[in-house]
Formats: structure tokens, sequence, C-alpha cells
């Protein structure tokens, strides 16, 4: 009851008015398609000037809520949403209502109306949507395990992350999902992007080398020697996730030539 009481002071004086509506939900459930759309005009769109912090189980930054979405949260939570009525949510609602439902998940436990919803956004080419569903929380790594969401769905979702460029860092904890299948899939995706001309994902390297497959090695090797500080930058942070002492030659003869100090530093490390 205090990390809810936490969490509700986050939004201050509209604290109130927020249990008002969740009151008036629970009495009349039909209520609930009506008050959500109207949070963004009741309670705003600021964001939170907070940072990460947990909610039971999960870790989430608050910074990326906007006041909406946090009352959203606490709204669904306390009146303790059926996969049913959210998903008619999401159905009906705009592209910001949708994004809306979609960061209150991370304060929710893991359901079958987040796989649901993790399914949604997994078919969809919408940034907005993967970044509510997946960035700034590590409500992916919380939900694998739930039924309808295994290795598999875990998978895809990380490999839609890669295609659509979203930082590795904003899915907290996703690196402890690293796989031998994903790592074949995330592979396969930058070699076709090379073969188009296209940039690949910068955090390939980081995923690969916790569970390396044929081809890795080439693949972090020769990231070493790309012009890009921030693929250079993955490169060597994956050549120490390796942690391969036959490879330190590799990271010895880049170091030499090594423009950038950030890159320089890890290189000495890998080295080692």
């Amino acid at each position: 009851m205090q990390e809810l009481a936490n969490l509700e002071s986050k939004l201050g004086t509209h604290a109130a008015a927020m249990r008002v509506l969740a009151l008036e939900v629970c009495a009349d459930r039909k209520r609930l398609p009506v008050v959500f759309p109207g949070l963004p005009r009741r309670f705003g769109k600021d964001l939170l000037r907070e940072g990460r912090i947990t909610f039971g189980t999960a870790l989430l930054d608050l910074g990326a809520f906007r006041t909406c979405d946090l009352a959203a949260a606490l709204l669904l939570l306390q009146v303790a949403v059926t996969e049913a009525e959210g998903f008619d949510l999401y159905e009906h609602g705009d592209i910001e209502e949708r994004a809306m439902l979609l960061r209150a998940l991370h304060v929710l436990a893991p359901s079958a109306l987040t796989v649901r919803m993790l399914g949604e956004v997994q078919r969809t080419n919408m940034v907005l949507h993967l970044e509510a569903a997946c960035c700034d929380g590590d409500l992916l790594r919380r939900t694998v395990g739930q039924p309808g969401f295994g290795v598999v769905e875990q998978n895809r979702m990380l490999l839609k992350i890669a295609f659509l460029d979203l930082p590795l860092a904003r899915v907290f904890h996703a690196e402890q999902l690293a796989n031998q299948e994903l790592s074949r899939m995330l592979q396969d995706l930058a070699t076709e992007r090379e073969a188009a001309g296209r940039s690949i994902w910068r955090d390939t390297d980081r995923l690969i080398s916790r569970a390396p497959v044929a081809g890795t090695i080439a693949r972090i090797l020769g990231g070493l020697e790309h012009g890009d500080d921030g693929r250079r930058l993955a490169a060597v942070e994956g050549l120490i996730l390796l942690n391969r002492k036959d490879l330190a030659p590799f990271a010895i003869e880049r170091l030499a030539r090594e423009p950038r100090d950030v890159v320089r530093k890890l290189l000495v490390q890998a080295a080692g």
C-alpha cells in the first residue's frame, strides 16, 4: 500500500481526482471507456520529473511517463482492469490513447492482457507504441513465461526493436533474454540490411556476444574497424563479453589506431 501511495503522490494535487474516477469506474464498469480517453484533458500531458523507480517487481523510468500515462496506470490498477476491458480500450483508442494504455502496462502485473498487447505491438511498425510497451521499463522481461509468451515471442519482439532501431539500454534487462536463436535472427537481419546498403542496429554486437553462434566472432571483429563510433563501441563491448583470450590480439592491434578515448579504454580491457 505504501508503494501505491508513493506512486499516487507523483500526481501531486491530481491524486485525489484520480481516486474519485477509480471509485466511479468500480461502481459502473461501463464508465471505463468513457473516463479513459478523457485522462489527458483532466490530468495533462506534462512529462513527470522523475527517474527510475521500482513498483512491486517492476522497474520503470517515470521520466518517460506523462501525467496522463501515470493516471491511466493508477486507474487501471485500482479498478483491476480485465483483459477484455483493456483490449476494448486499445481497439477503440486513438494513437495517443493506445500509447497511454501500453505505458500503463508497466505498472500492472503481467497478465493475459499484457501478452495480448505485446502481440499487437509486435505486429505494428508504430514506433510510439513499441516504445510505450517495451522501453523505459522491464515489462518485456517480466512477461516472459506468461502463457502465450515464451522464447519465440520474446525473440520476435526483440527483433522488432532491432528493426525499428530502438536502443537496447531502454529495454531494461533485455540482455538477460539473449539466446542463440535470437543471435541468428539478429545476424540475418544485419546481413540483409548491409546488403541493402542500410545501417544495422548498433546494439547487435551487445546481444549476439552473449549467445554466440557461427559468424558472431567475425561480425564483432569486423565491427572493430567500422567507421561509426557507436558501432565500434558496441563491438568492443561484445568482444569483452565473449571473454576469449585468443581474441585479445585483435583488441591490441586496433588499440594503436583507435581515436576515441571511450573506445580505447574498453580496448585496453579487452586486450588485458
